[in-house]
């Protein structure tokens, strides 16, 4: 209830504190408001766009990780529960993993601030209330809150106010006893002013792994007000879920003989929540457009981990408070934007041994604070354009362990300031209306993680990114090209380790580094009921030196772990009548080491699988979608780790988080 009575507070303000005229161009001054985390049509950045039609196209109900997968290139996602519906799934971006990545909503983060993670499985069902998707792959541009290290990922909330209402509900059913439920509703325009959306949402699945089910619901909502030339706009979701703990790695001999096989204990069940509300307003005139951000978001709760005969239980709760203000002003043949942004962060984590909660053996307290400023100037003069962004980044942390609960003999208290200068710069040349050629240079810096500092990693990190792509586009054929490569020092790499007791990787600097290759994406229409459609990437990495901690050994010229050479994802779109619509997909990943000493017995071995979808719209109300995944039936893995399988203190075989076999979905969909 307590994002709920936040929710319409602010509204109810909002909303009294305004005296709005009616305008018909509500939906650009929305645009104003996202604009400062995106970069323009033709910005020379490494970017996709998804807008809602393709969302919707394959969208059930899957979490965000394995929606981008289909749709941008250069990731591979991975889930705990070996479903794509529910508990937790994560994904990659040119090897990267998502806690180096900005994950934001309406350009507020949506990433932890400390620990930088992002996790869905907390607000099930959040790609159903999205209206459209830019991944920037590389530096890009500016952003809030987590850096933009290997990329970005923004989300944009439903645009308000459209001209039509509209109504429906969703179910999905399927493999792995997968249930969702949701019902949204959007008004419209209202009296030339108003616009409201609200979606509520249960889902439910067994999990493919034994005990991995989950068990969650959310609630986004968004109400906006509009006047002649800006907008006052509100957003809120939350979101509960209950998650059968499922990331300890099984080696593949107990895989074989069964493939559900779960080695966290059935009764570690964790328990989570979190909300976000964040007030926006934009204002659009005489050629200048400014928006502000005030927002809040949380998070809470605990993950259980059993050992030796007790329950370990690692509880947290989290407060952010953020601002933003952002200003652009149209230079006629370009535009200046600058902003600021500023937010505290309060982390409380408490451990205990189930079922004594008042007796917790650990307590600390983190405390972040950031500000930040930033400007962007892109201009164009004949067919050349040119792209500047520069931001600089100031970040205060500390760990204050809890005297009282650990006592004096264990107090501690970590302090850790960074201040960083990132920016970047790009030139496009329009060779005509159809093609563009681009190149671009940035550099970003990134600080470690509250886990990192637990293990030692007190450096930042640093990318030196060069892009070079070309892109085609005619209304039958679309081609983009792009060259990459990502110069890093002191990166903080995964060696292929996890904290005891966690699913947190251990990470450590690695002096000098690299990641290139190339990107290309096409698609094109064969007839006018057949489409075809490739993303594919080539990449290789390459660490000089890398030193065992543990041992002191050193390995050099080796690979970054989880970073396959080749991806590779074509589709068949295939117009079978003006309501029904079928695709089939491939997906294919090359090998890849799951540790830093690149030894050839820990590999994530490479596999090809193929997915379908029938889309039917029975008449203007109803439509069916039928997904059926994995449809050979392979045995594959995107995600694994060196373990000690008698725990002997010895590394002896290569652990997998396996993904499903083959596995269906129908989704029926009524709209009012």
């Amino acid at each position: 209830m307590r994002i709920l009575s936040i929710l319409f507070t602010l509204f109810v303000v909002s909303v009294s504190a305004q005296d709005f005229v009616s305008s018909v161009d509500s939906v650009d001054i929305e645009d104003v408001i996202i604009s400062a985390s995106r970069v323009s049509e033709r910005a020379p950045v490494s970017y996709t766009n998804v807008d809602q039609a393709q969302i919707n196209e394959i969208y059930i109900g899957q979490d965000p990780a394995v929606l981008i997968e289909r749709l941008v290139p250069s990731i591979v996602s991975y889930s705990d529960g070996g479903t794509d519906i529910g508990n937790y799934s994560q994904f990659r971006l040119r090897g990267i993993d998502q806690d180096r990545l900005n994950i934001s909503l309406n350009g507020v983060p949506l990433n932890d601030m400390v620990d930088h993670g992002t996790f869905f499985s907390n607000f099930s069902d959040f790609g159903n209330s999205v209206e459209s998707i830019q991944v920037i792959r590389g530096v890009g541009a500016n952003s809030v809150g987590a850096a933009s290290y290997g990329g970005s990922v923004n989300f944009e909330s439903p645009n308000l106010f459209k001209d039509e209402s509209n109504y429906g509900v969703q179910l999905t059913a399927g493999s792995f006893s997968t249930l969702r439920v949701s019902a949204e509703a959007q008004s419209g325009l209202i009296d030339d002013k108003f616009g409201v959306y609200a979606r509520m949402t249960r889902t439910e699945t067994g999990g493919f792994k034994d005990n991995s089910g989950s068990d969650s619901y959310s609630f986004f909502f968004s109400g906006g007000i509009k006047g002649d030339n800006d907008v006052l706009k509100l957003t809120a979701f939350s979101g509960r879920t209950q998650n059968g703990q499922s990331y300890l790695h099984v080696p593949l001999s107990i895989i074989n003989e069964n493939p559900r096989t779960n080695f966290n204990d059935l009764n570690d069940v964790d328990d989570f929540e979190q909300r976000m509300v964040q007030l926006q307003y934009a204002k659009s005139v005489a050629g200048f457009d400014y928006s502000a951000t005030a927002y809040y978001h949380g998070a809470g709760g605990v993950f259980p981990f059993s050992f030796g005969g007790d329950q370990f239980m690692f509880g947290l709760e989290n407060d952010q408070f953020g601002v933003q203000l952002n200003g652009t002003k149209d230079l006629g043949q370009g535009s200046l934007s600058f902003g600021a942004n500023g937010y505290t962060f309060n982390r409380v984590n408490f451990d205990f041994i189930t079922p004594l909660a008042n007796q917790p053996f650990n307590r600390d307290n983190t405390d972040k604070n950031e500000g930040s400023v930033y400007a962007k100037y892109e201009s164009s003069l004949d067919k050349l354009g040119f792209f500047g962004n520069a931001e600089l980044r100031r970040i205060g942390m500390t760990i204050d362990g809890d005297e009282s609960v650990i006592g004096p003999e264990n107090d501690f208290l970590l302090e850790e300031d960074y201040t960083f200068i990132n920016f970047s710069l790009g030139v496009s040349h329009q060779l005509s209306e159809q093609s563009q050629l681009y190149v671009s240079y940035g550099e970003t810096s990134r600080e470690p993680t509250r886990s990192d500092l637990f293990n030692g990693v007190t450096e930042s990190e640093r990318v030196h990114d060069i892009e070079l792509g070309y892109r085609y586009k005619t209304s039958n054929f679309t081609y983009e090209a792009n060259l990459f490569h990502l110069n890093f020092d002191n990166e903080i790499s995964q060696i292929g380790a996890l904290v005891d007791m966690s699913y947190m990787e251990i990470r450590q600097n690695v002096p000098n580094s690299v990641r290139q290759g190339i990107e290309v994406v096409g698609s094109v229409k064969l007839t006018d009921a057949v489409d075809f459609g490739l993303n594919l990437t080539y990449m290789d990495s390459n660490i000089d030196s890398y030193v065992d901690l543990a041992t002191g050994e050193e390995f050099t010229d080796v690979e970054h772990i989880f970073a396959p050479q080749f991806l590779i994802n074509p589709s068949v779109d295939i117009a079978i009548t003006d309501k029904i619509n079928f695709n089939l997909n491939a997906r294919h990943v090359s090998q890849s080491f799951t540790e830093l000493s690149n030894n050839d017995n820990f590999v994530l071995p490479s596999f090809t699988v193929f997915n379908s979808q029938l889309n039917a719209q029975v008449n203007d109300y109803f439509s069916l979608s039928f997904v059926l995944n994995n449809v050979f039936d392979v045995l594959y893995f995107t995600e694994g780790s060196p373990i000690d399988v008698d725990f002997d203190g010895t590394i002896d075989d290569t652990g997998f988080r396996v993904q499903p076999p083959r596995n269906f979905y129908v989704l029926a969909k009524y709209q009012f």
